[in-house]
């Protein structure tokens, strides 16, 4: 992330693959992006990476084959050094 158009891009992107953490509430933080914004380009790195769901940052191993999840080769990859396999 190199800028405030990357920034953008990324939530973008988010809003529509990512798992959030559960206690993330996305209507309170769409009404204060333009606020988010504002901040300094390490805290809205930090801020995007801790919206997201840690948990789901890879599929369990038995999904792996699951055309459902649309999986790209790094998730792939991702999922099977999670697992060891």
């Amino acid at each position: 992330i190199e800028s405030q158009y990357d920034v953008t891009k990324i939530w973008g992107s988010m809003k529509e693959k990512a798992f959030f953490d559960y206690n993330f509430a996305l209507q309170e933080f769409e009404g204060k992006f333009e606020e988010f914004l504002k901040e300094d380009l390490e805290s809205q790195k930090r801020k995007l990476m801790q919206l997201l769901d840690k948990n789901q940052m890879y599929v369990n191993r038995s999904s792996l084959g699951d055309e459902d999840f649309s999986l790209t080769e790094h998730e792939i990859l991702v999922t099977k050094d999670f697992y060891q396999i």
